[in-house]
């Protein structure tokens, strides 16, 4: 979700005619809009639904027909039923969404919410709230993806709706409302928790993962009939640089738009880039000037050495040699001296019989030997990409060899980005980004990969195209197996978050009151476990959650002995209604009704004995007629708690806004630990608004950490944790090299 504040500018806006009216066209194209879109993501998710099922069936057939004793594991068993279920009730559940969808599109005035208070504020059970966390992560991922842009709508819709433009309330079409709608359209079928939850997956995928598109376009109509043209978002740390400089040396300055950054960089673009380095690999291109950091075959002039009488190896001499090399290391393994580049030389050269006194001996020529070095350079900068953890840096290492003979005889290394190789660098820090430990599964499936190339790389790069769909295959897999063990964990996080609020919100509230033991059930069970659905469903600065704090203060005052008048006659006066107000809210729930009336009958026996007990005589005529003050005492405390609970989030807010714009949920960090503990590689997994907690998982999901956003904001600013940065290892080292040679 997004953390940035608002600053509003209005465009020019016609007075010619009353407000309301104005925008009419455009609100009647954005109805239009919504439900074309709409329609079109949610039949191609049922259409994927139904072509899911098929190819699912068929490769269960397959199966079968290979292996008489296959069986059809508990998973497939459950898609395959949730599936069915989604095909042959199509159309009720089109029709329920769209229906659902339109009662939300109501202007804001006659919301279709307003008369159904009721209904929002029932309490769940375990099963349904289950769904809400579902739908709350759901949310949040739309939010992590495309939040910018959702913000900037409800700011524009919010806008017309101070214009008293007839339009829906600003929250009507946030995902989280769309997520709800599809909830409520298949309510009906009376599924089973675990049908559900497969559904909502793939309504999260094909839906609300996908809603981008509508959000932007209708953001778009908006800013072309000058409603808030501009909705600036404002940070303390907007000019912070947003990731890791790959360039540091450079001699030219240009503005770079994308970045909106001025940054010291040549060449301009990776083509650029490319087109360099193969110039470069093909002499066109000499390096002049002080010889001092960079190799000598870049200063060489490979025409000069042709020119001269100095007998040369042969290309595939060089090559031959390099294999013995590879060879060797593959012999060597962990025990290896050639990943330098240095010792690489040394051994090639002693290989190669090459004598730097006889006059007579042959040499390299000046092109392969520019490859050698080039690529030993780019080498040299992935040991300093911070970015790599040190064992997976390792491994990377023992690919030097392979691909200098890449370099040495395939040009196309440095003029295709998509060239087999180069997606191998890439893809092999990309998989073990969590990886800090050889004993980690993920490192030992990387480390076969590699020594695949050791044993199979001559000078076909098949083995480096096989490498890539393994490594693909690699990341996909854990990338599955993470996201559900991560929205599992976000579940768990969510529930312990919601626990813990009703548990504090409890133990003060009890604090030094006295609870008849027979009130206790109904309070620290029905009562709390509407506070933590509420809290789930609603959030803590809502209307609801609210209300449902301020009945139980008003149930806990009356429950206290009575020691004066005045609280004699309060509680004459109101116990039933608060009874009432009690039975209100827990009744028109998935509880067992025998057991509320059961508790409810034994509040008002409690109620009613407290009067009796208390002792005091009081004339019939002087009783007053029961007032109910139940209702007008909430309605006035609770505004001024819901003014505390925004108070409270503003405070997290503006922790949350101390971060730089970069840090986000699904960016990796190295975290600090503690001062006796390692530093942990974790990705941000969400924030907890509302708390202004952050949660940090490992590569396989699990959560590993939680920080106060404000503390680890200063952890940054203080580089006791840093961000990952997420490049192209092949590309940053060779930015390195080039930026050495641009110096």
């Amino acid at each position: 979700m997004t953390t940035d504040n608002y600053t509003l500018k209005t465009g020019d806006l016609s007075d010619d005619q009353p407000q309301e009216h104005q925008y009419s066209q455009l609100i009647g194209n954005i109805y239009s809009f919504l439900n074309d879109e709409l329609l079109q993501l949610f039949s191609e998710m049922l259409n994927h639904s139904e072509r899911s099922l098929v190819e699912i069936e068929k490769n269960i057939e397959l199966s079968v027909s290979a292996d008489s004793n296959y069986q059809i594991d508990e998973k497939q068993e459950l898609e395959i039923k949730a599936l069915k279920i989604l095909h042959m009730e199509r159309a009720r559940i089109h029709t329920n969404f769209f229906i659902s969808i339109n009662e939300q599109l109501l202007p804001s005035t006659i919301s279709a919410f307003e008369d159904n208070d009721d209904e929002e504020l029932s309490l769940v059970d375990t099963d349904e709230m289950e769904e809400m966390v579902a739908i709350t992560t759901m949310h949040s991922n739309a939010l992590n993806l495309f939040g910018d842009d959702i913000n900037h709508l409800e700011a524009r819709i919010e806008f017309l709706e101070i214009m008293s433009a007839p339009i829906f309330d600003h929250k009507a079409i946030n995902p989280n409302r769309i997520c709800e709608a599809f909830q409520i359209s298949i309510k009906p079928l009376d599924l089973t928790p675990e049908k559900k939850m497969v559904l909502f997956k793939y309504f999260d995928e094909n839906v609300n993962l996908k809603l981008a598109n509508m959000y932007q376009t209708i953001n778009n109509m908006l800013i072309e009939a000058g409603v808030l043209p501009e909705v600036i978002l404002s940070s303390k740390h907007d000019e912070a640089p947003t990731e890791e400089k790959a360039f540091e040396n450079r001699t030219a300055t240009y503005y770079d738009p994308e970045e909106k950054v001025a940054t010291n960089f040549i060449p301009r673009s990776q083509e650029e880039m490319n087109s360099i380095v193969s110039q470069f690999m093909k002499g066109d291109i000499s390096i002049t000037g002080d010889e001092l950091e960079l190799p000598d075959s870049f200063y060489k002039d490979p025409n000069e050495q042709n020119a001269s009488d100095k007998k040369l190896f042969a290309r595939k001499d060089v090559l031959k040699s390099l294999n013995r090399l590879q060879n060797k290391l593959l012999e060597l393994g962990a025990k290896s001296e050639l990943i330098n580049n240095k010792e690489i030389k040394e051994s090639l050269m002693r290989d190669m019989g090459i004598d730097a006194n006889d006059d007579i001996s042959k040499e390299i020529a000046v092109l392969d030997e520019r490859s050698i070095d080039f690529v030993g350079m780019m080498f040299d900068a992935i040991t300093t990409d911070e970015s790599i953890s040190p064992v997976i840096t390792d491994l990377v290492m023992q690919l030097q060899i392979p691909m200098i003979k890449v370099a040495v005889s395939d040009e196309a290394l440095f003029t295709n980005e998509q060239h087999p190789a180069r997606n191998v660098l890439n893809l092999i820090p990309k998989a073990g980004k969590g990886v800090i430990e050889k004993e980690d599964r993920i490192y030992s499936d990387l480390d076969d990969i590699v020594n695949n190339i050791l044993n199979e790389y001559e000078i076909d790069t098949a083995c480096f195209d096989d490498a890539v769909d393994s490594l693909y295959d690699l990341i996909e897999n854990e990338e599955r197996l993470a996201k559900a063990q991560e929205l599992e964990e976000q579940r768990i996080i969510i529930r312990d978050h919601a626990r813990s609020v009703v548990i504090s919100e409890l133990r003060n509230l009890t604090s030094n009151k006295e609870i008849p033991q027979q009130v206790q059930p109904l309070i620290l069970k029905n009562w709390s476990t509407l506070m933590f659905n509420r809290h789930i469903k609603h959030g803590k600065e809502s209307y609801e959650w609210m209300e449902s704090i301020l009945l139980l203060k008003l149930l806990l005052k009356c429950l206290q002995p009575i020691k004066q008048q005045s609280q004699w006659t309060f509680l004459d006066n109101n116990h039933f209604a608060l009874v009432e107000a009690v039975n209100d809210q827990l009744y028109d729930t998935k509880q067992d009704k025998e057991d509320i009336n059961t508790k409810l009958s034994l509040l008002e026996e409690t109620f009613l004995s407290m009067l009796n007990e208390a002792g005091y005589a009081i004339e019939e005529a002087e009783i007053d007629e029961p007032q109910n003050i139940v209702h007008e005492t909430i309605d006035t405390d609770i505004e001024q708690e819901l003014d505390l609970a925004r108070q409270e989030a503003q405070i997290a807010l503006d922790k949350i806004n101390l971060l730089p714009a970069n840090v986000k949920p699904g960016v990796w960090f190295e975290v600090f630990n503690g001062e006796d503990r390692a530093i942990r590689r974790v990705k941000m997994s969400t924030i907890l608004t509302e708390a202004a907690k952050i949660i940090f998982v490992d590569r396989k999901g699990i959560k590993v950490i939680e920080k106060d956003a404000g503390d680890f904001a200063e952890e940054l600013n203080q580089n006791m944790s840093r961000v990952l940065a997420d490049h192209s290892t092949f590309d940053h080292a060779l930015g390195k090299v080039i930026g050495c040679m641009a110096a």
